[in-house]
């Protein structure tokens, strides 16, 4: 390895489902460039979220840590004071936080805010425009709240069937709609994938004289799916708003391909691509009506919980591999300051160094484990063969759908049966019921972890500057993208 620190470039595609890239299956050509970048690079082919929310998973990719172990296990409207002061006071460090102690330049495209541009010397979305580009930005304004809103009715006449008819439901369906356009503004934006690549390649172009760290958060693929007509397939039906959907989505995934390829070869052009750890994932997937889940991400099942991994640095991997452990999101940390050649045995992180299974195709782990809280209370627990999800609450009532998923318990034989369509909760107890007994010692662990952390770290918290206004203003687009009622 040579002695120069490498830049390091991370990319979080948001809602990505691993199955919908073609090195990962899917047929047809959706993912050229990610396809011809996996072909030279590390490609992890059993990679899992943590969480299938943004907040959370979002921050164990940056921590590497469990959301349950660093404290953060909220999403949107339902992260409160307490929450971000639990999750200060465990004394946790961002990448960007690490990075930039380490002399490097961190810069992100993203509009989350709050602790998530901790330790980034550039943190945002803004681009300079000229006259000409403002005048046509702002012309066309009228034009983006119109499509954006149109394009959230087809989710609503899905869920419609699910709601009770009432005045209440009426009013809220008119709420979601209006607090949609009034996110567009910024959404037009944040949901464009030529935006995001334009700002980062401006950010690059100056050359800065450290090595950078450049985390690049795309939306195009989250709801309601961001993809220009040249992008999406001509035979889909537009009255019919399931296949319309499912055709937007496909289209944003090759429209975020299109200008990833735009990076790489930007990168290439100023002769940084071989002296940068370039990385694609996503923060969690997205269902697309399985499991009578209609274009959301939740439930733990594999549409949403399977993500992409691909690590391309030829100064350590000079050729493409696909690897089949099991790997979580919380591994990138510690792998990455391993490259560093950074110790990090006093951080007390969850995630470990992908360096034995890359090297010596040596098992890190042998299950993952997933959580999720915002519209279900559940946790789930993933080996080779079987998975197996439990409602915490012991409910598992959905609050998009209306309804329970399956039920309290489900297990799933997933070599049998990979679309998780058969509950064999009833037919297997015995193993239900040693599933579930590994299940609660992960998540009492984790916490026992928590609470010593806490006292470790007690008087001796981190800030994340909480802004009010800063905070309203997350939330409202949190709004325009569903997340909050």
């Amino acid at each position: 390895m040579s002695l120069k620190k490498p830049n390091i470039v991370l990319i979080v595609i948001d809602a990505l489902r691993a199955r919908n890239l073609g090195c990962y299956g899917m047929i047809g050509n959706p993912s050229p460039h990610i396809d011809k970048l996996a072909s030279e690079s590390l490609l992890f082919k059993n990679a899992y979220s943590a969480w299938n929310t943004t907040d959370q998973s979002l921050t164990s990719i940056l921590t590497g840590k469990y959301p349950r172990s660093n404290g953060l296990m909220n999403h949107g409207d339902k992260i409160t004071p307490e929450v971000r002061e639990t999750f200060n006071s465990t004394g946790t460090e961002l990448l960007a936080e690490t990075l930039q102690s380490e002399g490097y330049k961190t810069m992100a495209v993203d509009w989350m805010g709050r602790w998530f541009k901790r330790g980034f010397d550039y943190y945002g979305y803004d681009i300079k425009r000229n006259i000409l580009e403002k005048t046509k930005y702002y012309f066309l304004l009228p034009v983006q709240y119109f499509k954006y809103i149109t394009a959230h009715l087809p989710i609503l006449k899905c869920y419609k069937p699910m709601r009770k008819k009432s005045i209440k439901g009426l009013f809220k369906g008119i709420k979601d709609v209006l607090s949609t356009f009034f996110f567009t503004f910024n959404l037009a934006k944040l949901q464009d994938a030529n935006f995001v690549t334009k700002i980062a390649t401006s950010l690059i172009s100056q050359k800065p004289s450290k090595p950078f760290f450049m985390l690049l958060h795309y939306w195009d693929t989250h709801t309601p799916y961001h993809s220009p007509k040249s992008f999406m397939e001509e035979n889909y039906n537009k009255n019919d708003p399931v296949d319309f959907l499912s055709a937007k989505y496909r289209g944003s995934v090759s429209y975020v391909d299109h200008h990833l390829g735009k990076l790489i070869e930007h990168l290439k052009k100023i002769n940084s691509w071989d002296d940068t750890v370039f990385i694609v994932t996503s923060d969690h997937g997205d269902s697309l009506t399985e499991h009578e889940i209609y274009f959301d991400h939740h439930g733990l099942y594999e549409e949403t919980t399977h993500v992409p991994l691909i690590i391309h640095y030829p100064d350590l991997f000079n050729k493409d591999k696909k690897i089949n452990g099991f790997v979580q999101h919380i591994d990138l940390i510690p792998t990455l300051y391993e490259i560093l050649e950074k110790d990090y045995t006093q951080k007390n992180l969850d995630g470990k160094s992908l360096f034995p299974l890359i090297n010596k195709n040596k098992k890190i782990r042998d299950h993952v484990f997933m959580e999720e809280s915002y519209v279900q209370k559940k946790a789930a627990i993933r080996t080779e063969e079987y998975k197996y999800i439990k409602a915490l609450d012991n409910r598992g009532w959905c609050n998009y759908c209306q309804k329970v998923h399956v039920g309290v318990e489900e297990l799933y034989d997933l070599e049998k049966d990979p679309q998780e369509l058969q509950d064999l909760t009833a037919r297997k107890k015995s193993l239900a019921k040693k599933m579930k007994s590994r299940l609660d010692d992960i998540i009492e662990d984790l916490n026992e972890k928590r609470k010593d952390t806490l006292s470790d770290n007690k008087n001796n918290g981190t800030s994340d500057d909480f802004n009010a206004d800063e905070e309203k203003s997350v939330r409202k687009r949190l709004k325009g993208l569903g997340y909050i009622s």
